[in-house]
């Protein structure tokens, strides 16, 4: 795979994912965040820009209009930590919307930006 697949490349888009359903949230880089649903149900959002503060295995907030779901146009921002107890939340980022992944889809886009991440070095 020599870049990551577009978004009409993945299954289906969804607008907004209630919040009761999301399991964990996956920050893959400071562009790629995947909402898991249940074991086999994944939600990619792919910011058009790089997110200040979004991090592999920082946690995140998501800022909603009507606090029931996370919908497109809604705000996720990443965290940054200053020590023990002090973090602080990073700018917010608009999130486009949700495109379903599958699980073998999502190893893929990890590989790939595993590999990026590595020859930048």
């Amino acid at each position: 795979m020599s870049e990551p697949s577009g978004q009409s490349d993945y299954a289906e888009e969804e607008r907004c994912l209630p919040i009761h359903r999301i399991r964990e949230v996956d920050v893959l880089d400071d562009r790629h965040v995947v909402f898991r649903m249940s074991r086999k149900t994944y939600y990619l959002v792919q910011l058009p820009h790089r997110c200040p503060g979004l991090r592999r295995n920082d946690p995140v907030a998501y800022e909603t209009v009507n606090g029931m779901s996370v919908c497109s146009l809604d705000a996720i921002r990443g965290t940054f930590r200053f020590g023990p107890g002090d973090s602080r939340l990073g700018p917010p980022c608009s999130i486009p919307g949700f495109q379903e992944v599958t699980v073998e889809q999502l190893a893929t886009l990890r590989e790939f930006l595993r590999q990026g991440k590595q020859k930048r070095k």
